[in-house]
């Protein structure tokens, strides 16, 4: 049960936007094993997360913003999903997230889009060092996901709750301490929210609840972009280039 939920199985179909106009990017090895995507040779770094089952490229029309603003843009490819090899936790994502942040340091800072945003709570547990955060589409409260995909397996319950034993175990806490939820509003950083009301992945009540937990944010609330879309609208794009650039909320 463990696998099926913790391995992604692919990639979701790639959108128009990806491939559209925009700056010339280069793959690059950060780590043995690990690759990224980037936008720019110079400048300071914004670090860029995809979410499950998604690719870096979604960042393209958020690298030429940030391009603008003197920012290269280097946006990784989660192992398990494309170049990049093995499996993850969110406990040790969050581990490789803060040493990509360090290795590329000082970041001017950091997005997450979906589950890429998700794992920025155990990321800054684990001593993820940017000066701004940026959420897109992201759940506050990620151990609720594996377990609501182990309940669609319809286990039996001893196995259910044995499931999630592994769970704290792998985070080694209880999992619900590395939810955004419980992280952002007390990690002093000033935070970017963008969810759009009609995301049919991810609540939106969802980024309404961490935004009246965390003063240092601001939430922008889109319509009809979805959960993926919002990547790509200029009006995002601009406000969260700005947010990265100026001296947040």
């Amino acid at each position: 049960m463990a696998k099926r939920i913790s391995d992604p199985g692919g990639r979701n179909p790639p959108q128009s936007w990806e491939s559209g106009p925009g700056p010339a990017g280069r793959e690059v090895e950060l780590l043995p094993g690990l690759y990224a995507w980037c936008w720019g040779e110079s400048g300071p770094a914004v670090l860029a997360v995809h979410g499950w089952r998604g690719r870096p490229r979604q960042f393209l029309p958020l690298a030429g913003a940030l391009l603008g603003h003197g920012y290269r843009t280097v946006a990784l490819d989660l192992p398990g999903h494309g170049r990049s090899a093995g499996r993850y936790t969110p406990q040790t994502l969050g581990r490789l997230i803060a040493e990509v942040a360090n290795l590329l340091g000082p970041v001017q800072g950091v997005v997450g889009h979906s589950y890429g945003g998700a794992v920025l709570g155990p990321a800054l547990l684990q001593g993820l060092v940017t000066p701004r955060i940026v959420l897109v589409a992201s759940p506050a409260h990620m151990s609720r996901v594996p377990l609501a995909r182990a309940r669609d397996l319809a286990p039996p319950p001893r196995v259910l709750a044995a499931f999630a034993r592994i769970l704290d175990e792998q985070a080694g806490r209880p999992a619900q301490e590395l939810d955004l939820i419980a992280v952002a509003p007390a990690c002093g950083l000033p935070g970017l929210i963008v969810h759009d009301h009609d995301d049919e992945v991810v609540p939106f009540a969802e980024a309404q609840e961490l935004a009246a937990l965390w003063p240092q944010a601001r939430l922008i609330a889109t319509r009809g972009l979805g959960h993926r879309d919002v990547l790509a609208d200029p009006a995002v794009i601009a406000a969260v280039a700005g947010f990265i650039a100026g001296p947040g909320p």
